[in-house]
């Protein structure tokens, strides 16, 4: 080892996709209520202090269910909406899978007919054996004619 240098150990996690979509799911839904409550704040001017009020909570609950340090509950968020005096929507649809969201894009040559193997490297070896013996033969040809 390299002095002065230190080995670095990486490690690779594979969480599944249930935890991917619950987690992304989860973020979609904090968004959502900071969102809501950014606009909320502009148009009414809401704060969390005062949606802690409406609760009856005290404003660092509210500040940890917002910024993901607490749980945030099917009750606590439609507490929170109430209290922005917002309704929730819920939907529930099949995902579309687009390439960059971490989830291997499967490909398959079902339907598109057998593979073709082009053997490149073949035919590469044989014109390089041709080019190294063109030479030779050359030489061979020329001293003939001495």
């Amino acid at each position: 080892m390299l002095r002065g240098w230190s080995q670095v150990t990486s490690f690779q996690f594979d969480i599944g996709s249930r935890a991917r979509n619950a987690g992304r799911f989860i973020g979609r839904v904090r968004d959502e209520l900071l969102r809501a409550l950014s606009e909320r704040k502009k148009d009414d001017k809401l704060s969390q202090q005062e949606l802690a009020k409406k609760l009856d909570v005290h404003r660092s609950q509210i500040n940890r269910q917002l910024t993901g340090e607490s749980n945030l509950t099917l009750r606590s968020l439609a507490d929170l909406a109430w209290a922005m005096d917002m309704e929730i929507s819920f939907e529930l649809k099949k995902p579309v899978v687009e390439a960059g969201q971490n989830q291997p894009v499967t490909t398959s040559t079902i339907g598109h007919g057998q593979i073709k193997y082009i053997d490149g490297g073949k035919r590469r070896a044989s014109l390089c054996q041709e080019l190294a013996v063109a030479p030779v033969a050359a030489r061979r040809g020329n001293e003939s004619l001495r």
